[in-house]
Parts: structure tokens; C-alpha cells; sequence
């Protein structure tokens, strides 16, 4: 089995992705190339294309609706500031205060 997994790891990953989207967003592949390419084949607040990782899959946790593709750095911001939108406007302010 491991010498197969070996030769075949490319089948092996695209495999895993097509589960993952799946369960996880219930898209299938071809649906997430067709939102990247919507979104100019970038991420959708910073415009960053994506570098050896593709673009994570934002959504909202509470009603599991797709919002676009982001890059890790803007779908960690949007996670921590989403239950609370006021916190991007305090640390913009923050960060003015101290350059």
C-alpha cells in the first residue's frame, strides 16, 4: 500500500480535496475553480494570489452560506473579528495612533 500511496500521490491529494470541500462545504471541485475564477483567480478582500496554498473557503458559521475565497491572512481576520465587526474599526484606529 505504501509504495502505491508513493506513485499515486497526486490522485491520493486530489482525492482528499474533492472529500474535503465536499463535507466540509458541500461544493464540489469544479465549484470552487469556478468561484476562484470569479474572483479574478485572487483572494477576495486583498486581492493576494494564492502561493503554494490555494484559497481558504470563508463562510458564515452560523448559517454555513459561501462567502468568496480568501488567503489565510485575511480568513483568520475575518474568523476573529466576525462576531464583532467594531474591532477592525479599533484597530485601524490603534494602529493610526501609533505610527
Amino acid at each position: 500500500m505504501r509504495r502505491w500511496a508513493a506513485t499515486h500521490r497526486e490522485e491520493l491529494a486530489a482525492r482528499g480535496r474533492r472529500h474535503s470541500l465536499k463535507k466540509k462545504y458541500q461544493i464540489t471541485v469544479e465549484q470552487y475553480e469556478t468561484m476562484l475564477q470569479q474572483q479574478g483567480g485572487v483572494c477576495a478582500i486583498c486581492s493576494a494570489a494564492p502561493g503554494k496554498r490555494r484559497l481558504h473557503v470563508d463562510h458564515d458559521h452560523a448559517t454555513r452560506k459561501i462567502r468568496g475565497l480568501l488567503c489565510l491572512r485575511c480568513n483568520v481576520t475575518v474568523g476573529v473579528v466576525e462576531k464583532r465587526a467594531e474591532l477592525l474599526q479599533l484597530a485601524a484606529a490603534y494602529v493610526a495612533r501609533h505610527k
